[in-house]
């Protein structure tokens, strides 16, 4: 590759760094609308209401204990130390979420995408994740006790260790 290529590539990338989109903060009540919405598409199965759109939204830290976010847009989305514990994710869209250190006890990830999610230190103890795409995702410290995890990909997946999955349900 010559100079002039190489300095071509490097102004490509740092052009493309430019512009992915900075995590949106969200108020508490238009959340609070945007549940109602996906609440009501999924009981009318999409006739009414609106599917959530949360990607690239700023939710760290937030109690979404019990949420129904079935199917709903989450790529991208900041939920570092979320409280999700019995969330309701199945065919959740998670990629390239931040989960670090969130708390996703009994959670139903069933078929959800969590491909190149940040997973390290997540607490997934009893999570049915079957189904689920964990392909490239940091498992890095993350707790998998009793979790089911039937049919999970795992390809590229760094940080996960035998010592997380002896405890975990893989059939």
């Amino acid at each position: 590759m010559t100079g002039l290529a190489r300095s071509k590539l490097r102004r490509r990338r740092k052009n493309r760094r430019r512009t992915f989109p900075t995590c949106r903060e969200l108020p508490i009540e238009h959340l609070k609308q945007i549940l109602a919405d996906h609440r009501e598409w999924l009981e009318s199965n999409g006739q009414a209401g609106k599917k959530a759109e949360l990607s690239y939204t700023q939710l760290q830290g937030l109690s979404l204990w019990r949420a129904d976010l079935r199917e709903a847009e989450l790529s991208h989305a900041s939920l570092q130390g979320a409280d999700l514990d019995h969330a309701r994710l199945g065919r959740a869209n998670l990629r390239h979420a931040r989960l670090e250190a969130a708390s996703l006890w009994q959670a139903n990830l069933r078929d959800a995408d969590l491909s190149c999610a940040g997973l390290r230190g997540a607490k997934l103890d009893h999570a049915d994740l079957s189904g689920a795409n964990l392909c490239a995702a940091d498992l890095t410290g993350a707790s998998l006790w009793g979790a089911q995890m039937a049919g999970v990909r795992l390809e590229g997946a760094v940080g996960i260790t035998d010592e997380q999955l002896k405890d975990a349900h893989l059939t």
